[in-house]
């Protein structure tokens, strides 16, 4: 009964939790409440997912993760044309995700870091497995339906959409054609400083979706160009070890001289010796 009562005090703790969330969002948003919804719901969903299955692709997690801030400030550049509390609704349903997707409601904790890639039949790791597959295409799915919605419904002019494409395209060729490791990462650092140079020349020229077209782009493309999608299992061998013809084994030939002896022929007693003491 004790163990019984161990276990069942989080799950406790965490429904009271969101219940108290929720109410606060039905009573911040009950004269909008449709509205604000469309932005609670997905903010849920969305954390949950990251915490409880995207775990499972370590770099759609990390992409996702970096994204998380990203959609907060999307959603607060866009309530005003909305009129409603969109990145209030956003940031609580973010904040139920997250404790929504905790261990104490399975019983037990999250697979972080295991099963990232799938398996075949033979028992060996994919690169291009089908779970890993999905998970990644659907984060990008994800990435590119946020960038067209800021290009449909803030600014969409040809300057914009351009970004967006060219976004997209250098994310892909980044990991589809990867440079050295240091290279990469280099230009990596280009995203978040081209949001900011992006954010300052969409201020003046009344393109405000420019900066957000660009890091979603960017972040789709990365997960698009990855070498996932297909590839030779992980694991197999790899040339000259991949030939099916059987080595053969060369054999040290055994010398009888005194030198090559082995240590049994060596210093195992002459028949002299073993006749006098018969």
């Amino acid at each position: 009964m004790k163990k019984k009562s161990k276990q069942w005090d989080p799950r406790i703790l965490y429904g009271g939790m969101i219940a108290v969330i929720m109410a606060t969002f039905v009573w911040m948003a009950h004269s909008t409440l449709l509205g604000a919804s469309l932005f609670f719901v997905p903010g849920a969903a969305y954390t949950f997912l990251l915490f409880r299955v995207l775990p499972q692709s370590s770099r759609a997690s990390m992409l996702m993760l970096c994204a998380l801030p990203l959609a907060s400030y999307s959603a607060l550049s866009i309530e005003d044309d909305l009129g409603i509390p969109a990145a209030a609704s956003w940031f609580l349903g973010v904040i139920v995700g997250g404790i929504a997707s905790g261990y104490p409601w399975s019983g037990k904790r999250s697979q972080a870091g295991k099963n990232r890639v799938g398996t075949t039949e033979a028992g060996k790791e994919s690169i291009g497995g089908r779970r890993h597959v999905m998970i990644n295409g659907s984060c990008a799915a994800v990435l590119m339906g946020a960038g067209l919605a800021h290009f449909i419904f803030q600014s969409p002019t040809a300057a914009v959409g351009a970004v967006l494409a060219g976004a997209l395209a250098c994310g892909w060729a980044l990991f589809r054609f990867p440079p050295s490791a240091v290279t990469r990462n280099a230009l990596l650092l280009v995203i978040p400083v081209e949001f900011f140079l992006l954010a300052f020349l969409g201020g003046n020229t009344s393109q405000m979706a420019l900066p957000f077209v660009w890091t979603y782009g960017a972040l789709a493309g990365v997960l698009l160009g990855g070498h996932y999608w297909s590839g030779p299992l992980r694991g197999t061998p790899r040339p000259p070890f991949s030939s099916q013809e059987k080595r053969r084994r060369k054999r040290k030939k055994v010398r009888r001289g005194i030198r090559g002896a082995s240590l049994s022929d060596r210093y195992r007693p002459t028949d002299a010796c073993s006749s006098s003491r018969g």
